[in-house]
């Protein structure tokens, strides 16, 4: 009998940038694991075996900095990070240990001011991204 060969977690990771209207970003070409859809055109987010709920709030999280980026000045990004590292680690609890979830934080000093709210609930599968 041959040994069996553990396979690696799918990973992802999550970031806002600038034009797109998603957050999260996986391996090209490659299905995630447990996939709903195997539509390459959709994102991500319509592809994860997650609540419609949890995408929603992906995409309106990924949509929230599109606006901005976009020009709209007049929307206040202050929790913007706050909310991503959130949202983030539902998205890990969600989709379990098949998966890692990594976050990038989008504005200079997010992570030093909303990582400390989450440093003694590790999460395994969950990091910020290295600096």
């Amino acid at each position: 009998m041959g040994a069996t060969r553990a396979v690696e977690p799918y990973p992802i990771r999550m970031f806002a940038e600038c034009g797109a209207d998603f957050a999260l970003w996986g391996v090209l070409d490659v299905d995630p694991p447990g996939a709903v859809s195997d539509d390459p055109d959709e994102s991500l987010e319509h592809q994860l075996p997650i609540t419609a709920d949890l995408r929603d709030r992906l995409l309106s999280w990924a949509d929230w900095h599109f606006r901005y980026d976009g020009g709209d000045r007049a929307i206040n990004m202050d929790d913007f990070d706050n909310v991503g590292m959130m949202l983030s680690r539902e998205l890990m609890r969600e989709l379990g240990p098949q998966y890692t979830v990594t976050y990038h934080f989008t504005f200079a000093g997010s992570r030093e001011r909303f990582l400390p709210l989450v440093e003694h609930e590790p999460l395994d599968g969950w990091a910020p991204n290295r600096v």
